[in-house]
């Protein structure tokens, strides 16, 4: 099929806007290293890097403590916090504390209300993406993840990981991340 928008410097060829814009970064020197095997871009050699990671399946960051292995250090660095007790995150409404940032985004919604999480089966909301998931799998056992690519639902993350395996490097768009991937007729 033919990709709808063009680059006017160098004729590279994009599926929407979005992944054009995110290209001329390149020409402006704003994301000039780039990724040899999917052509994303990154403002940093040190972000590329930890990118690379992704491809080759590299976990070089070792929990001393358990033995799990981390592609990254920040990743590694809060997993430490289950061994170690530490709660850095504070919520500033009740004081209760958490291991990690996104513990306390999530506990904050029940101060504020907030359910982002929607099933367009029965319109029940949740604050919460893992309960939303849990949720899903009572009607009738669906697959709560959807590849955004092709439609195609999986049961699991670790599924659809091994699912995007399947698809062609030119048939995922620039910008495309697994955290991309929507639950089963939900929003996220």
């Amino acid at each position: 099929s033919d990709m709808a928008v063009f680059c006017l410097l160098c004729g590279k060829r994009f599926q929407t806007q979005k992944a054009l814009q995110g290209h001329m970064e390149v020409h402006a020197g704003v994301r000039s290293y780039i990724c040899s095997d999917c052509d994303r871009t990154f403002p940093s050699h040190t972000a590329l890097k930890r990118h690379l990671r992704s491809h080759t399946g590299d976990h070089p960051y070792e929990c001393e403590f358990c033995g799990s292995c981390f592609r990254d250090e920040s990743t590694l660095k809060g997993h430490k916090r289950i061994h170690t007790g530490e709660k850095p995150y504070e919520c500033n409404s009740c004081g209760k504390k958490f291991s990690l940032k996104h513990q306390l985004e999530t506990h904050y919604r029940v101060h504020t209300g907030e359910k982002p999480f929607e099933c367009k089966l029965c319109h029940q909301r949740s604050r919460d993406y893992s309960a939303m998931i849990k949720h899903l799998r009572t009607h009738n056992g669906a697959s709560p993840y959807q590849c955004t690519i092709c439609q195609e639902y999986c049961p699991s993350l670790s599924a659809m990981q091994k699912h995007m395996k399947n698809h062609k490097p030119e048939d995922v768009p620039p910008d495309w991340r697994i955290e991309k991937t929507y639950l089963y007729l939900c929003y996220v």
